[in-house]
């Protein structure tokens, strides 16, 4: 009887250790999704509000990536639009998770009301963006 209660208590244990992974403020953005992003603006800090996957006319940032193509292997399109009238700030990392490393980049920097355009390798699954701030 010990046995399956102990096997429950350590898979919540598990599942809890999952779900405290990524810090607070943090964006996850998978190949073929777009992601809208609201905030809470106090100066130049920005306070993440919320995340969407369903369209959002007030979104103040819009991050897009392109579907992966296996057949091709080759770059995909990655954008940021941000909708603020100062320049957006945010620091990003690249994860391969099917190879289990991570890479942390030089911090994005995204002009206000303009579009960031990059490619990145087609065997990044995800994007992590944190950190966002504003800059005058």
């Amino acid at each position: 009887m010990k046995c399956p209660l102990l096997i429950c208590l350590f898979l919540s244990f598990g599942s809890l250790v999952g779900l405290a992974k990524e810090p607070a403020g943090t964006v996850l953005i998978h190949p073929g999704e777009v992601v809208y992003v609201r905030f809470e603006q106090k100066g130049i800090k920005l306070k993440l509000l919320s995340v969407s996957k369903e369209k959002d006319e007030y979104a103040q940032v819009i991050v897009t990536r392109d579907p992966v193509d296996p057949a091709m292997k080759a770059m995909t399109g990655f954008k940021i639009v941000n909708k603020f009238p100062l320049d957006l700030l945010c620091k990003k990392e690249m994860r391969a998770l099917k190879i289990g490393t991570e890479a942390p980049l030089v911090p994005v920097r995204v002009v206000g009301g303009r579009l960031f355009s990059e490619d990145l390798p087609y065997f990044v699954d995800e994007i992590a963006l944190t950190g966002f701030v504003l800059e005058k």
